[in-house]
């Protein structure tokens, strides 16, 4: 009974654990963590994933809580153990959604995923915004962040350092 009462922790946490160590055996170690702005309109799509999954995890809590079989009595904190995985689930997005985006030995990481130096194509600033254009395959995206006035130096350089250089010039149509 406990077991099976433990069985959706213990899966979340070998995900997380999972997720952790293969993006530190693909990546590295850490060389600077990027103090980006954290409420800035770059970042409105982790706080949409956040509001969905807190909404889901509300409604299906309350979903279990309700057809909750009557053979409940026996168990540990009784049918609240379903909303307390629900909690557990959303301060897991909640903690990775907010994570600070690291330059790493081999690659960078952020809470969007993680990219290999030679998948970063370019980068460019704007002001105290920058926009790495990632290419993974076929498949083209780009990563911005706000980031401090104080970082921007910093990051600068080791952007120069770590971003391969582009070994052709573009062609222009005749």
């Amino acid at each position: 009974m406990l077991i099976r009462l433990m069985f959706p922790y213990i899966l979340l946490i070998f995900i997380v654990v999972v997720y952790l160590y293969v993006r530190r055996l693909q990546l590295g170690s850490v060389l600077l963590k990027v103090n980006r702005a954290l409420f800035s309109r770059y970042n409105a799509d982790s706080f949409m994933l956040i509001i969905v999954i807190t909404a889901a995890s509300y409604f299906l809590s309350r979903f279990d809580l309700q057809n909750i079989p009557a053979a409940s009595e026996g168990m540990i904190l009784e049918p609240y153990t379903y909303a307390i995985f629900y909690g557990a689930l959303v301060l897991t997005v909640i903690l990775r959604e907010i994570e600070k985006p690291a330059l790493r030995e081999k690659g960078i990481s952020t809470s969007r995923g993680f990219w290999k130096w030679d998948e970063i194509l370019s980068y460019r600033w704007s002001k105290s915004t920058v926009t790495l254009s990632i290419s993974r395959g076929k498949k083209k995206r780009s990563e911005v962040w706000q980031v401090n006035g104080v970082d921007k130096k910093e990051l600068d350089s080791l952007l120069k350092k770590m971003v391969p250089k582009q070994t052709g010039r573009s062609k222009r149509k005749k």
